[in-house]
Protein backbone atom coordinates (compact mmCIF):
# COMPACT_ATOMS: atom_id res chain seq x y z
CA UNK A 1 0.00 0.00 0.00
CA UNK A 2 3.08 2.17 0.50
CA UNK A 3 4.24 1.66 -2.83
CA UNK A 4 0.87 2.24 -4.43
CA UNK A 5 0.24 5.62 -2.13
CA UNK A 6 3.65 6.91 -3.30
CA UNK A 7 3.15 6.06 -7.03
CA UNK A 8 -0.01 7.85 -6.99
CA UNK A 9 1.32 11.08 -6.03
CA UNK A 10 2.44 11.44 -9.93
CA UNK A 11 -0.06 12.66 -12.23
CA UNK A 12 0.10 9.47 -13.92
CA UNK A 13 -2.39 7.01 -11.73
CA UNK A 14 -1.44 3.77 -10.85
CA UNK A 15 -2.95 0.36 -11.60
CA UNK A 16 -5.55 -1.37 -9.19
CA UNK A 17 -6.42 1.75 -7.01
CA UNK A 18 -9.75 2.48 -8.77
CA UNK A 19 -13.24 1.12 -9.49
CA UNK A 20 -13.66 -1.07 -12.64
CA UNK A 21 -16.68 1.83 -13.52
CA UNK A 22 -13.93 4.73 -13.09
CA UNK A 23 -11.49 2.73 -15.54
CA UNK A 24 -14.50 1.83 -18.34
CA UNK A 25 -14.92 5.06 -18.20
CA UNK A 26 -11.02 6.03 -19.12
CA UNK A 27 -11.09 3.35 -21.52
CA UNK A 28 -14.44 4.81 -23.51
CA UNK A 29 -12.98 8.04 -23.20
CA UNK A 30 -9.89 7.55 -24.93
CA UNK A 31 -11.71 5.24 -27.67
CA UNK A 32 -13.50 8.23 -28.43
CA UNK A 33 -10.22 11.14 -28.95
CA UNK A 34 -8.02 8.32 -30.76
CA UNK A 35 -11.35 8.02 -33.05
CA UNK A 36 -11.63 11.39 -33.47
CA UNK A 37 -7.53 12.38 -33.14
CA UNK A 38 -7.55 9.47 -36.23
CA UNK A 39 -9.84 10.60 -38.63
CA UNK A 40 -8.04 11.27 -41.91
CA UNK A 41 -5.31 11.63 -40.61
CA UNK A 42 -2.74 13.01 -43.52
CA UNK A 43 0.99 11.13 -43.95
CA UNK A 44 2.87 14.55 -43.96
CA UNK A 45 1.10 14.71 -40.36
CA UNK A 46 2.87 11.61 -39.04
CA UNK A 47 6.62 12.99 -38.46
CA UNK A 48 5.00 15.59 -36.19
CA UNK A 49 2.72 13.64 -34.39
CA UNK A 50 6.38 11.33 -33.93
CA UNK A 51 8.14 14.00 -32.35
CA UNK A 52 5.99 14.96 -29.91
CA UNK A 53 5.00 11.73 -28.88
CA UNK A 54 9.17 11.46 -27.74
CA UNK A 55 8.97 15.45 -26.63
CA UNK A 56 5.64 13.96 -24.17
CA UNK A 57 7.69 10.79 -23.34
CA UNK A 58 11.01 12.33 -22.24
CA UNK A 59 9.36 15.15 -20.75
CA UNK A 60 7.11 13.01 -18.38
CA UNK A 61 10.51 10.75 -17.49
CA UNK A 62 12.55 13.41 -15.87
CA UNK A 63 11.28 13.71 -12.23
CA UNK A 64 11.84 16.49 -10.32
CA UNK A 65 12.09 16.10 -6.11
CA UNK A 66 10.26 18.71 -4.15
CA UNK A 67 12.24 19.81 -0.96
CA UNK A 68 9.01 20.71 1.26
CA UNK A 69 6.46 17.27 0.30
CA UNK A 70 7.47 13.83 -0.09
CA UNK A 71 6.93 13.32 -3.79
CA UNK A 72 8.56 14.20 -7.16
CA UNK A 73 6.91 16.45 -10.32
CA UNK A 74 7.34 16.24 -13.78
CA UNK A 75 6.64 18.41 -17.02
CA UNK A 76 3.64 17.35 -18.58
CA UNK A 77 3.74 19.51 -22.16
CA UNK A 78 0.22 18.71 -23.27
CA UNK A 79 -0.37 22.37 -24.13
CA UNK A 80 2.79 21.92 -26.39
CA UNK A 81 1.13 18.90 -27.61
CA UNK A 82 -1.99 20.13 -28.12
CA UNK A 83 -0.92 23.79 -29.62
CA UNK A 84 1.03 22.05 -32.43
CA UNK A 85 -1.14 18.62 -32.94
CA UNK A 86 -4.47 20.37 -31.94
CA UNK A 87 -6.54 17.40 -31.96
CA UNK A 88 -4.16 14.77 -32.87
CA UNK A 89 -2.65 15.31 -29.71
CA UNK A 90 -4.17 12.29 -28.22
CA UNK A 91 -2.71 9.56 -30.46
CA UNK A 92 1.23 11.11 -29.01
CA UNK A 93 -0.11 10.98 -26.01
CA UNK A 94 -1.51 7.80 -25.45
CA UNK A 95 1.74 6.19 -26.86
CA UNK A 96 3.91 8.55 -24.62
CA UNK A 97 2.00 7.06 -22.05
CA UNK A 98 2.07 3.36 -22.89
CA UNK A 99 5.92 3.48 -23.36
CA UNK A 100 6.36 5.22 -19.89
CA UNK A 101 4.21 2.46 -18.66
CA UNK A 102 5.70 -0.54 -20.04
CA UNK A 103 9.49 0.90 -20.17
CA UNK A 104 9.62 2.90 -16.44
CA UNK A 105 6.44 1.45 -14.62
CA UNK A 106 5.21 5.23 -14.66
CA UNK A 107 1.45 4.85 -14.14
CA UNK A 108 -0.78 1.39 -15.02
CA UNK A 109 -2.03 -0.28 -18.16
CA UNK A 110 -5.72 -0.75 -16.25
CA UNK A 111 -5.59 3.20 -15.77
CA UNK A 112 -4.33 3.87 -19.48
CA UNK A 113 -7.28 5.40 -20.16
CA UNK A 114 -7.99 7.49 -17.00
CA UNK A 115 -4.44 8.92 -17.82
CA UNK A 116 -5.01 9.25 -21.30
CA UNK A 117 -8.27 11.34 -21.05
CA UNK A 118 -6.58 13.41 -17.72
CA UNK A 119 -3.99 14.23 -20.17
CA UNK A 120 -5.07 14.86 -23.29
CA UNK A 121 -8.44 16.22 -23.28
CA UNK A 122 -6.80 19.80 -21.58
CA UNK A 123 -4.04 19.29 -24.95
CA UNK A 124 -7.11 19.19 -27.22
CA UNK A 125 -8.42 22.28 -25.81
CA UNK A 126 -5.24 24.00 -25.59
CA UNK A 127 -5.31 23.48 -29.55
CA UNK A 128 -8.57 24.31 -29.95
CA UNK A 129 -8.47 27.52 -27.83
CA UNK A 130 -4.73 28.66 -29.44
CA UNK A 131 -6.36 29.66 -33.10
CA UNK A 132 -9.13 31.37 -30.51
CA UNK A 133 -6.93 33.52 -28.63
CA UNK A 134 -4.49 34.32 -31.99
CA UNK A 135 -7.94 35.81 -33.48
CA UNK A 136 -8.56 37.52 -30.33
CA UNK A 137 -4.85 39.50 -30.26
CA UNK A 138 -3.73 38.17 -27.67
CA UNK A 139 0.25 38.52 -28.04
CA UNK A 140 2.20 35.38 -28.67
CA UNK A 141 4.16 35.22 -25.27
CA UNK A 142 0.51 35.62 -23.60
CA UNK A 143 -1.18 32.97 -25.69
CA UNK A 144 1.77 30.17 -24.85
CA UNK A 145 1.57 31.29 -21.21
CA UNK A 146 -2.45 30.64 -20.80
CA UNK A 147 -2.08 27.55 -22.79
CA UNK A 148 0.67 26.35 -20.92
CA UNK A 149 -0.47 26.95 -17.67
CA UNK A 150 -4.02 26.36 -18.17
CA UNK A 151 -3.87 23.18 -19.84
CA UNK A 152 -1.71 21.69 -16.70
CA UNK A 153 -4.08 23.52 -14.40
CA UNK A 154 -6.50 21.20 -16.19
CA UNK A 155 -4.70 18.39 -15.94
CA UNK A 156 -4.23 18.33 -12.47
CA UNK A 157 -7.57 18.98 -11.72
CA UNK A 158 -8.93 16.31 -13.57
CA UNK A 159 -6.17 13.99 -11.63
CA UNK A 160 -7.50 15.32 -8.27
CA UNK A 161 -11.02 15.18 -9.24
CA UNK A 162 -10.47 11.04 -10.18
CA UNK A 163 -8.43 10.55 -7.16
CA UNK A 164 -10.86 12.54 -4.97
CA UNK A 165 -13.72 10.22 -6.33
CA UNK A 166 -12.96 7.16 -8.34
CA UNK A 167 -10.44 5.64 -5.72
CA UNK A 168 -11.41 2.65 -4.06
CA UNK A 169 -10.16 4.28 -0.90
CA UNK A 170 -9.91 7.57 0.50
CA UNK A 171 -7.24 9.34 -1.44
CA UNK A 172 -8.52 13.00 -0.50
CA UNK A 173 -5.61 13.83 1.27
CA UNK A 174 -3.43 12.49 -1.80
CA UNK A 175 -5.30 14.32 -3.79
CA UNK A 176 -4.79 17.39 -2.44
CA UNK A 177 -1.13 16.60 -1.79
CA UNK A 178 -0.71 16.03 -5.83
CA UNK A 179 -2.69 19.31 -6.23
CA UNK A 180 -0.31 21.71 -4.54
CA UNK A 181 2.96 19.77 -6.00
CA UNK A 182 2.21 20.73 -9.69
CA UNK A 183 1.34 24.48 -8.87
CA UNK A 184 5.18 25.32 -9.70
CA UNK A 185 4.75 22.91 -12.89
CA UNK A 186 1.80 24.73 -13.75
CA UNK A 187 4.30 28.18 -13.80
CA UNK A 188 6.84 26.56 -15.30
CA UNK A 189 5.24 25.11 -18.16
CA UNK A 190 3.18 28.23 -18.94
CA UNK A 191 6.51 30.40 -19.20
CA UNK A 192 7.68 27.45 -21.18
CA UNK A 193 5.24 27.10 -23.89
CA UNK A 194 5.49 31.15 -24.02
CA UNK A 195 8.30 31.27 -24.99
CA UNK A 196 8.10 28.44 -27.73
CA UNK A 197 5.10 29.61 -29.20
CA UNK A 198 6.59 33.25 -29.57
CA UNK A 199 9.63 31.26 -31.15
CA UNK A 200 7.64 29.29 -33.70
CA UNK A 201 5.49 31.58 -34.72
CA UNK A 202 8.45 33.83 -35.72
CA UNK A 203 10.50 31.23 -37.35
CA UNK A 204 8.22 27.94 -38.16
CA UNK A 205 4.83 29.03 -37.97
CA UNK A 206 3.43 25.45 -39.99
CA UNK A 207 4.70 23.91 -37.18
CA UNK A 208 1.59 24.90 -34.79
CA UNK A 209 -1.82 23.05 -35.01
CA UNK A 210 -3.87 26.20 -36.21
CA UNK A 211 -1.84 26.23 -39.42
CA UNK A 212 -1.92 30.29 -39.81
CA UNK A 213 -1.11 31.61 -42.86
CA UNK A 214 2.18 33.74 -42.86
CA UNK A 215 1.24 36.80 -43.60
CA UNK A 216 -1.57 37.36 -40.90
CA UNK A 217 1.63 35.61 -38.30
CA UNK A 218 3.61 38.83 -39.59
CA UNK A 219 1.00 40.82 -39.17
CA UNK A 220 0.88 39.96 -35.72
CA UNK A 221 4.06 40.22 -34.92
CA UNK A 222 4.70 43.47 -36.59
CA UNK A 223 1.46 44.85 -34.26
CA UNK A 224 3.28 43.41 -30.99
CA UNK A 225 6.68 45.28 -31.70
CA UNK A 226 4.93 48.63 -32.61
Amino acid sequence: MREMSFSLFAVHLSDGAFSTGWTATGFAGTAILLLIAMWRVREEEIPRIGLLSAAFFVGSSIHIKLALLPTSVHLILNGLVGVVLGRRAPLAIVVGLLLQCLLLAHGGLTTLGLNTCIIAIPAVIAGWAYPVLRTLRVPSFARGVLLGGGAVALTVTFNFLVLLFGGKEDWSTLAKLVLLAHLPVVFVEGLMLGVIVQYLEMVKPEMLGSRPDRQQTKDDFDEESC
